[in-house]
């Protein structure tokens, strides 16, 4: 690997705090091949069952017009604190506006560079009436080593909040 890219991960693996994220960090980093990232097979569920809960995996789908984004699979707390299953879903079949715009850019980055990526992220419930606050840490994958094919996601909760409640106590 470029050594602009070995100081990326140090960098990246410095800022994890949450320590979930942080062992999954070094999982997927010891699944590297000599030159090339880690494949999806290159993961056992069964070396981290505890976290499947906070799983997602994401499929990079290279079409004519760009690169597009669809769920494989999320794990059973991320479909319930969204309420809903985005399991086969297309981003652009999930999020609109500005939310959309955002997580494009990020997966599109993280598909075209093939580096690890960790951010905070609210997303919007039940027609806005509820906000979760969540820190992502995003890891490429790749069939052959290269060209980036799968993402796994791993959500660690900050909050979950009926907005309303939060508004109250400004009053």
């Amino acid at each position: 690997m470029p050594s602009d890219f070995t100081s990326a991960v140090a960098d990246l693996r410095a800022r994890i705090t949450n320590p979930e994220q942080s062992a999954f960090f070094d999982y997927w980093l010891a699944c590297f091949k000599p030159g090339g990232l880690p494949a999806r097979s290159d993961l056992d569920p069964l070396d981290f069952p505890s976290l499947l809960p906070r799983i997602a995996l994401i499929d990079v789908l290279r079409e004519p017009g760009g690169l597009a984004f669809r769920y494989r699979l999320a794990g059973t707390e991320i479909a319930s604190r969204a309420r809903r299953d985005p399991t086969g879903k297309r981003f652009d079949e999930l999020y609109e506006g500005d939310y959309l715009a955002q997580a494009l850019a990020v997966y599109q980055e993280i598909a075209t560079s093939g580096l690890p990526h960790l951010s905070d992220r609210t997303f919007l419930i039940q027609g806005g009436t509820e906000a979760l606050d969540y820190e992502r840490l995003i890891l490429p994958l790749a069939g052959d080593g290269a060209t980036v094919d799968m993402l796994v996601l791993l959500i660690a909760v900050i909050d979950q909040r009926r907005l309303d409640d939060a508004l109250r106590a400004f009053r």
